[in-house]
């Protein structure tokens, strides 16, 4: 599930504003050709074994048990951490911007005072808490009633997306930057407030410049961080009719819409609000010095003042947070496969696997990683640990990067297994197409790990981040050897499950 909203949110955001030098149209090309190398390579992994449960199933079946698990646990740690930012988004990115620029455009102090609190700290995590919640509600009911509701929000979202395209297209940089002078130069107290914040933000530090590679390439971390998405259908492969076909389809399709509809949206949005203004304003914005707009320059708060529309303002705020609201319960469910596939195996507590009779759904789990989701969003706000969003992306990515190298070998370590499936047969220049698959995608992860590790802005290597980063690693191999000691003592050798095909 590749979520376009967030990716037009945070790339926007962040992009102009942290990397002057950065061309993000072609940051989106590479993110997405190295993503759809990275899914070709869980394509045939999830063709040759086609159950749920994601890496972990996998892994389990050519990895060490301890590595496979550590593996999916770095990942599932990634995909919930990412549930709860999303929250926080859908909060500082679309609601609190959507309420400021009604501000600006009715008068009504009571939207101003709406924007401010629900940016302070404790509103922040209560409204995040309050959005976990719901998809803790939807996926208790199974996967049929989250897939109607998914669907219904996703023709909203990819409506919205149209919507905004549109509405950058029908206006001028002209339009915004006498809108914005009109609406924000009094609060500001500078007639020209467009040319004033650019000004602001130089003087603080912001500088552009012609494009470079290197900029360029740091700058694809952020369209990289909502492709991910295109890969969380392998949580649900045992769920999937005719895989092969879907699988492929749906991730290679999901990159190249998002792909396209990020480069339209991009160059429109450069062509309207102007990348000088962008960069300085959410730079401004961030430092907390020099001058911008009232609240986070977002695109829903952009649009608002451009169109000084209130129903254009809202249906542009809405429409990015149905976007990242729909990355919430994928990738909830991404946990929840992998942790009841783990407790098949009696890696983890038996009780995690526990179908409820009434609703047919695995309540432990998802509860339990609800309240994981509920911890991360705390962490996430109020403390400084996370202050780098993308790194534990940069965790996954790794994990990623030993299972699709698992993957190359895994035609010749478990040929048995490898036989069955549809895959057997299919060469690529006289290597099995899995083998061949994989490669391309190992390379591709590794390329990311090593580009978030040297971003310092989305990721990077500073003490506190790699402590983040190898502490998982460790929880990883910690669970899998408390878990095998226990179930050693009740007689279970846990090492016989990794020897079969996973239960479906």
């Amino acid at each position: 599930m590749v979520s376009i909203g967030l990716g037009v949110g945070s790339m926007l955001y962040y992009g102009p504003a942290f990397y002057p030098q950065g061309d993000l149209i072609w940051g989106c090309v590479l993110a997405g050709f190295a993503m759809a190398l990275i899914a070709f390579g869980f394509i045939t992994w999830t063709i040759t074994l086609p159950r749920s449960g994601g890496i972990y199933v996998f892994g389990s079946r050519i990895l060490p048990p301890a590595l496979a698990l550590t593996m999916s646990l770095v990942e599932i740690t990634a995909w919930l951490f990412y549930c709860a930012i999303a929250a926080y988004w859908i909060v500082t990115l679309a609601l609190a911007p959507m309420f400021a620029a009604l501000n600006l455009l009715t008068g009504n102090e009571t939207f101003l005072a709406i924007s401010e609190t629900m940016l302070e700290p404790w509103a922040t995590f209560l409204i995040g808490a309050a959005i976990l919640v719901l998809s803790q509600v939807i996926l208790s009911y199974g996967m049929r009633f989250y897939l109607t509701i998914n669907k219904w929000v996703f023709v909203l979202a990819m409506a919205s997306s149209a919507f905004l395209l549109i509405t950058l297209a029908m206006y001028t940089r002209e339009d915004f930057v006498s809108h914005l002078n009109a609406l924000v130069g009094p609060a500001l107290n500078v007639p020209d407030a467009y040319n004033a914040i650019i000004a602001s933000g130089k003087e603080n530090g912001w500088g552009g410049g012609d494009p470079t590679v290197w900029q360029t390439i740091l700058v694809s971390n952020w369209p990289f961080l909502p492709l991910v998405g295109a890969a969380f259908s392998i949580a649900i492969g045992g769920e999937i009719k005719s895989v092969g076909k879907s699988q492929t389809v749906a991730m290679l399709g999901a990159v190249l819409i998002a792909t396209v509809v990020w480069i339209a949206t991009v160059w429109l949005a450069y062509k309207v609000f102007g990348f000088e203004f962008l960069g300085t304003a959410v730079y401004n914005a961030v430092l907390g010095t020099g001058i911008t707009t009232p609240t986070d320059p977002s695109v829903a708060l952009l649009t608002g003042i451009l169109t000084q529309s209130p129903l254009i303002t809202v249906l542009t705020s809405l429409g990015l947070a149905l976007w990242m609201w729909m990355w919430i319960p994928a990738m909830h469910t991404f946990g929840v496969r992998a942790v009841v596939a783990w407790s098949f195996d009696r890696v983890a507590p038996a009780p995690l696997a526990k179908i409820s009779e009434t609703y047919h759904t695995p309540l432990v789990a998802i509860t339990v990683t609800t309240i994981f989701n509920l911890i991360c969003m705390a962490l996430f706000v109020f403390t400084p640990w996370f202050s780098k969003i993308v790194i534990l992306i940069e965790a996954a990515v790794l994990a990623w990067s030993v299972v699709l190298l698992a993957g190359v070998f895994f035609p010749y370590k478990r040929p048995e297994l490898y036989e069955k499936s549809p895959l057997a047969g299919k060469t690529v220049f006289g290597l099995p197409i899995m083998t061949v698959g994989c490669f391309l995608g190992f390379l591709a992860a590794q390329f990311y790990f090593w580009t978030l590790f040297f971003d310092p802005n989305a990721a990077g290597h500073d003490p506190t981040q790699v402590a983040i980063v190898v502490g998982v690693f460790v929880i990883g191999l910690a669970f899998y050897y408390v878990m095998k000691m226990i179930r050693r003592s009740q007689g279970i050798d846990v090492t016989l499950a990794f020897k079969e095909i996973p239960i479906e």
